[in-house]
């Protein structure tokens, strides 16, 4: 696939060029080979194949431009819930030729991509009630929560959650559809330098077990910026070709049961401004 970098114009490269070029001529003789046919019945076959040829040729060089600009990611901006979630305002730059951070700041980022997979804590059962209480809003993480989140909450929810693990986030949404696709860059880094430490491709899926095919555009990401290690994080769940697939391809999954276990372990003021995006409520 054709990869470029961010705000750049995706270009087929030479040999791309050439197989359109071929495939272009390979039409265009077999179109006059069967036209040619209809007098001299022995071009027929000679024109069919030179016109699959090209059809071929020509078909293999458009998609593969689809494709390419399906996946270039012209990110621009750090979302706004990213800033809620770490309690603070725009972020300040430090001065020009000085670090963002000391060096000496310890940096894991296995810690934040290689989450640990806990059982999902069951709610304890409500006493039988004659007259049902009146709907009281959420006051901390359940698995139910996530069934009531609507796609672009769960987006900004996921936004916020690794914002809060210490990283620049920069997103590109997937439309109206739902999703987001997450740069990580790391606060340590030099200023000017466009290196993402990882990346992470969250969607819900709400009632649809992720499975391999889902996983592939997440792979495309990591090889088009070389990256070794990637997160698919979802509140649905994952079948177990997907977590073969993901554990050969160096992709961390990120279920409910981990998001869970990933909210848990961070402080209740954190937990708060998660559950306020997860109401919609920035």
């Amino acid at each position: 696939m054709v990869v470029s970098k961010p705000g750049t114009q995706v270009k087929p490269s030479a040999v791309h060029r050439s197989l359109f070029a071929i495939g272009l001529l390979a039409v265009a003789i077999g179109m006059t080979l069967l036209v040619m046919s209809g007098r001299d019945r022995s071009l027929l076959p000679a024109g069919a194949a030179a016109l699959l040829l090209g059809v071929v040729l020509v078909g293999s060089y458009l998609i593969n431009r689809l494709q390419a600009e399906a996946f270039v990611d012209p990110l621009a901006f750090e979302p706004p819930w990213s800033k809620l979630a770490r309690g603070a305002g725009p972020p300040r730059l430090p001065a020009p030729g000085k670090l963002a951070a000391a060096p000496s700041t310890a940096f894991a980022i296995d810690k934040l991509i290689d989450f640990p997979a806990a059982p999902t804590a069951s709610r304890p059962a409500q006493p039988a009630r004659s007259v049902p209480p009146p709907p009281v809003a959420q006051a901390s993480w359940t698995p139910a929560l996530f069934d009531q989140v609507s796609a672009q909450q769960f987006d900004a929810v996921c936004e916020a959650l690794f914002a809060q693990g210490g990283f620049e986030i920069r997103g590109q949404s997937h439309g109206t559809a739902g999703g987001v696709t997450l740069w990580l860059y790391s606060r340590n880094a030099q200023q000017g330098t466009d290196s993402p430490a990882a990346v992470a491709w969250c969607k819900q899926w709400s009632g649809q077990p992720v499975g391999v095919r889902e996983l592939h555009p997440l792979l495309d990401l990591m090889r088009s910026r070389q990256l070794k290690r990637g997160t698919c994080a979802t509140s649905s769940i994952c079948s177990e070709n997907a977590r073969k697939f993901a554990k050969d391809n160096g992709i961390n999954l990120l279920d409910r049961a981990g998001l869970l276990a990933l909210i848990a372990g961070r402080t209740p003021a954190q937990q708060q401004a998660l559950l306020a995006l997860a109401r919609g409520k920035r």
